[in-house]
């Protein structure tokens, strides 16, 4: 049976059961609760969407959620742009929907950056590494995919379906960012995924909006990156004093990885009361997300991929740069 297909058929049990719990007849039947992790970026956003869309097709009513926060304008642009209905929800779902069978799409609830938002976790679908395996009926967890929508695109293709314009714009910006338009851990899923959508997609406003995702406030934030910066034994270590976006944070991870010197780069931001980190590892057996968990167990919480990972201190955390440069040192020789 395509994954798909499974899913439906089981969707469709777990809806029954949960619609009991129904108390206001302005509540639709066959809830479902479509859940990104808890720093939603593009891929995560669009592999939400598209599924919500897709599920809509075989009449089931979505609803978008998301924990934390939004730091990234490009993704700001993307969700008012493409006119995506998602919902920030601070801690669980309300009552209404509390009960509805929730899909986590792109992050797993074993993992420290996707807590759970309902009581009733139905499936997984994600393309992270090191997490355990979810206790839920439905899990399509593809490690060596480079992104979650190509996934989600999958589904559409299982059914000889393609999605709409904007639907495929969204798949198309979050295949791009994840893969770096194609130049890191690109699966041949990946690639077919984007040659099925990407004529249907408005690929230039998708690019464009991927591509643009600094402004020229972030500017100084180069600056202060590399007047703080320590090197050591190919390692890249910077904080950065200013409050930046998700994107400058990411982006500049990435940017110092291209010198010849360097294969791992470790990004803090130390400002505000949101303190997000970013790492990035060229380096085969050592991996990122591992790297992070290691460095931030008790101050802080982590994950992603193996070349690429984010971040957040906690906000009582308090720590000298001197410090949390060295248990990033020691994580990364403890591999």
């Amino acid at each position: 049976m395509d994954h798909f297909s499974r899913l439906l058929e089981l969707l469709e049990e777990s809806c029954r059961l949960s619609d009991r719990f129904i108390e206001d007849p302005d509540v639709p039947q066959r809830r479902v609760v479509i859940q990104t992790h808890d720093f939603p970026d593009h891929d995560a956003m669009a592999s939400a969407f598209a599924l919500s869309q897709l599920l809509e097709r075989f009449g089931f009513a979505p609803k978008l959620l998301y924990r934390g926060i939004i730091r990234s304008y490009s993704l700001w642009s993307m969700v008012s742009e493409l006119a995506i209905p998602i919902t920030q929800v601070v801690d669980k779902a309300n009552k209404e929907w509390r009960h509805a069978p929730c899909i986590m799409v792109d992050g797993n609830p074993t993992n420290t950056n996707a807590r759970q938002i309902t009581d009733n976790l139905f499936g997984v679908i994600d393309h992270h590494g090191g997490s355990e395996t979810p206790d839920c009926p439905f899990v399509d967890i593809r490690t060596d995919y480079g992104a979650c929508s190509s996934i989600i695109e999958s589904y559409w293709h299982e059914l000889a379906l393609s999605p709409d314009k904007v639907a495929a714009t969204a798949l198309l910006m979050g295949i791009q960012m994840d893969t770096d338009f194609l130049s890191r851990r690109v699966h041949q899923a990946d690639l077919d995924a984007l040659h099925r959508i990407f004529f249907i997609a408005d690929w230039e406003y998708g690019s464009r909006v991927v591509k643009t995702a600094l402004s020229k406030t972030d500017l100084n934030s180069l600056q202060l990156a590399i007047a703080n910066a320590r090197i050591q034994d190919g390692i890249f270590f910077t904080v950065i004093t200013k409050e930046i976006t998700q994107e400058a944070i990411s982006v500049l991870a990435d940017f110092f990885l291209r010198l010849r010197e360097i294969s791992i780069t470790i990004l803090v931001e130390n400002k505000g009361e949101i303190r997000p980190v970013s790492v990035r590892s060229q380096l085969p057996d050592i991996s990122a997300a591992r790297v992070i968990r290691t460095a931030l167990q008790d101050i802080g919480e982590g994950g992603g991929h193996d070349y690429m990972a984010g971040g957040l201190l906690f906000p009582a955390t308090k720590i000298s740069d001197d410090d949390l440069f060295l248990r990033f040192f020691n994580a990364i020789k403890e591999h």
